[in-house]
């Protein structure tokens, strides 16, 4: 939806409590119906998604065999991968259902903000799950691969190949948020660049304890290909910091401008 109807769109008359419950039920309704069914047509479509999946695997010609320990493994993790799919597809339509039920309660000013953040975390969103796809996980898989050098064979299990795929995807996609969150504090004058630069030998510490928590496997390398592009993240969203703060700076120079020209 355009951006200029996100910010155009009128306040509401006040609303009671059981009006915005109300609001807030049809709005999770929604969402619910509309994962179900994106998931639902993803189901279509298992077998593609599962070779997708595996693409940053296979490509390389590593030695992994996949094996399903159950009757119902393969069944249930089709399943699975449906619906996270099915999430990452919806993901726009959730995304706009939020802010649908946000926007009222917001000033003219804070919903041109908050309009910004919700289309860039779409885009974030996408781009974290994009780099960990096609840039980390192909590494890390390989050195997960070869770590023994073919003195035992490697047999993963498909539901858990699945989880620690979708995981770290997730994760990427998840930390990629970080410059957006940044704007959003920044424009409301919670975080201020100099600070964000003073907190920044904590950050890192901070940092390496969250890649140890997000990553799905236990291994220093899939923690590290996660740390250190939340670094670099944790830069951008400073220099995004400062971007702000010259802005509202001049916008409070103009207004003063105004106020001494009247």
């Amino acid at each position: 939806m355009p951006l200029p109807f996100l910010l155009s769109r009128p306040l509401e008359s006040e609303l009671t409590f059981w009006d915005h419950i109300t609001e807030l039920r049809s709005r999770l309704i929604r969402i619910m119906l509309g994962v179900a069914v994106s998931a639902s047509v993803c189901y279509g479509f298992w077998e593609r998604i599962w070779a997708a999946l595996a693409y940053p695997l296979t490509k390389q010609h590593l030695q992994v065999s996949f094996i399903a320990t159950s009757p119902m493994e393969t069944f249930m993790t089709s399943i699975k991968m449906s619906l996270i799919s099915g999430v990452i597809v919806a993901f726009p339509y959730v995304m706009w259902h939020v802010w649908r039920f946000l926007a009222p309660g917001l000033f003219a000013k804070e919903r041109k903000v908050f309009a910004i953040a919700f289309s860039s975390s779409i885009v974030m969103f996408l781009v974290g799950a994009a780099f960990a796809y096609f840039a980390v996980l192909p590494a890390g898989l390989t050195f997960l691969a070869t770590y023994t050098k073919g003195a035992i064979a490697q047999n993963w299990r498909q539901g858990e190949f699945v989880g620690f795929m979708s995981q770290f995807m997730l994760a990427f996609g998840i930390i990629f948020e970080l410059p957006v969150a940044a704007y959003v504090l920044a424009n409301l004058g919670l975080i201020t660049a100099k600070g964000m630069w003073g907190f920044f030998r904590y950050a890192i510490v901070i940092i390496f304890v969250v890649a140890a928590l997000l990553t799905p496997g236990p291994d220093p390398v899939s923690q590290l290909l996660m740390a250190v592009p939340l670094v670099v993240l944790y830069a951008v969203s400073i220099g995004i910091c400062k971007v702000a703060e010259k802005k509202q700076a001049a916008e409070e120079n103009a207004e003063g401008g105004e106020l001494v020209a009247r």
